[in-house]
């Protein structure tokens, strides 16, 4: 089985080599890369293309450097997922990394263990985020949901953000696949949305989060 493909960005040397000492212990991941900030970070994303870049940052970060910088790295390798860790909660700043493409934003104060499940989650096309960054999420946009939406299309959105197909959420929900995709057809014209990456940042900017049952990982993809 091919290997998870991992470029791993951070500002300190010594912090670069500890999460890559980490990262090596697993089979089903490979660290292809750990440039240090800066131009050489966007060469290397365009170089080798990588299944995820963790970007990990030492430094308060605000929003719009957050922004510009997930901006730079998607146009440098757009089919890469990027995966945030950082120390901080602040949910203004994980929203904004959320909206401009990163698919995970983990805390450095989570176990060492959490990594590699987060790598994983990401790779296959998941959103991961720390709960206590979720909860916050949640908290900030409470009321900006639509009120046109019944509650069945809130639990699609939730599942559609959590990466799962139609034929999933219809297994789940006891529906047909044919209900659930006119569901979401319906879904995308309420929100004048084009595309699931659209759906995506509606979940993440509405706080459709912490409905999710509390869950910090979606439930395994049905067989």
């Amino acid at each position: 089985m091919k290997p998870i493909t991992v470029l791993l960005v951070h500002e300190q040397a010594i912090l670069r080599a500890a999460l890559t000492a980490l990262l090596v212990e697993h089979a089903d991941i490979a660290v292809v890369a750990a440039p240090a900030p800066g131009d050489d970070t966007i060469s290397a994303c365009r170089g080798h293309q990588p299944d995820v870049i963790l970007l990990a940052t030492a430094l308060p970060i605000g929003v719009d450097a957050i922004k510009l910088r997930i901006e730079q790295i998607r146009d440098a390798s757009p089919d890469s997922a990027i995966l945030i860790l950082t120390a901080s909660p602040s949910a203004t700043v994980a929203r904004a990394a959320l909206s401009a493409g990163a698919v995970g934003y983990l805390l450095e104060s989570e176990l060492p263990a959490e990594l590699p499940v987060a790598i994983r989650r990401v790779a296959a096309g998941h959103l991961w985020v720390s709960a206590a960054v979720t909860m916050g999420i949640a908290t900030l946009n409470r009321d900006v949901r639509e009120d046109q939406l019944t509650s069945r299309q809130e639990v699609i959105i939730r599942s559609i953000a959590w990466g799962h197909t139609s034929k999933e959420i219809a297994v789940e929900m006891s529906l047909s696949r044919r209900t659930i995709e006119a569901s979401r057809a319906d879904i995308l014209t309420k929100l004048d949305l084009t595309s699931r990456a659209g759906i995506v940042k509606f979940a993440v900017d509405s706080g459709l989060f912490d409905q999710a049952d509390g869950m910090r990982v979606p439930p395994p993809a049905l067989a």
